[in-house]
């Protein structure tokens, strides 16, 4: 079978359990104070590591919960005129056949789980006294002493790219600090890809970029791998 929506809300859902199981295994490797309250683990408020991976947690369980309710009402209601009127989106019958609501909840993951990185990019930069300017910049510094630092880059980059696509209609433009003796790359050129597991997302100079809910997954999922790699590796970001 096709991998579908609800798969993603599944996968999204496991990746919340598994920074669970990092932020309690982070707790006793460095022996930090915690508790557990049912399914959450409470851990110092002034820590950003915890804070950042509360955070995406958070994002990743709401949009599951989002997409899962959304389903269940649009199963409720057959008649899509009158479940585009309760969702009151201001959505109408063609967009929503192009799949514009179910795009909706894929862009703000990607928004949110990148800001979080990002924040907590900057916060290391800070705790090093080497405040950065610019997310390329402050994953630079962040990433340096990583043997995979290039492949970790690269999968950042893509993240960071989604997300900047969503100011120009979808649109990957490549940086003009890498036209060849200043001159524009020609149409589809390409610029980098995020490949996993058989599916892969390229960035093509002015050309959209396509994905789809696993690929999307499985990028996220890879950043969110690296976040962690650079936790464990920053104990004196707190």
């Amino acid at each position: 079978m096709p991998y579908s929506i609800l798969d993603a809300t599944n996968d999204f859902t496991d990746l919340s359990n598994e920074i669970g199981m990092f932020k309690k295994k982070l707790c006793e490797d460095q022996d930090i104070p915690y508790s557990e309250e049912g399914v959450k683990l409470i851990t110092p408020t002034n820590d950003i590591r915890f804070i950042t991976l509360d955070s995406i947690q958070q994002i990743l369980l709401s949009l599951s919960g989002y997409i899962r309710g959304f389903m269940d009402l649009q199963r409720r209601i057959n008649n899509t005129e009158e479940f585009l009127k309760v969702l009151n989106l201001g959505v109408t019958v063609d967009q929503m056949e192009k799949g514009l609501v179910y795009k909706f909840p894929i862009e703000s993951l990607v928004t949110m789980v990148h800001f979080q990185i990002d924040s907590y990019f900057g916060e290391v930069c800070s705790s090093l006294n080497e405040p950065k300017t610019g997310f390329y910049n402050r994953m630079v510094k962040v990433l340096e002493e990583q043997s995979e630092k290039e492949q970790y880059q690269n999968s950042l980059q893509c993240l960071a790219s989604i997300r900047n696509s969503f100011h120009s209609r979808g649109f990957h433009t490549i940086h003009k600090s890498n036209w060849n003796n200043g001159g524009e790359p020609l149409l589809g050129i390409l610029d980098r890809e995020f490949e996993k597991d058989g599916y892969k997302i390229e960035f093509k100079h002015k050309e959209v970029i396509r994905y789809n809910w696993k690929s999307m997954f499985l990028l996220i999922k890879e950043s969110v791998c690296i976040l962690k790699k650079v936790i464990s590796a920053n104990e004196q970001c707190v």
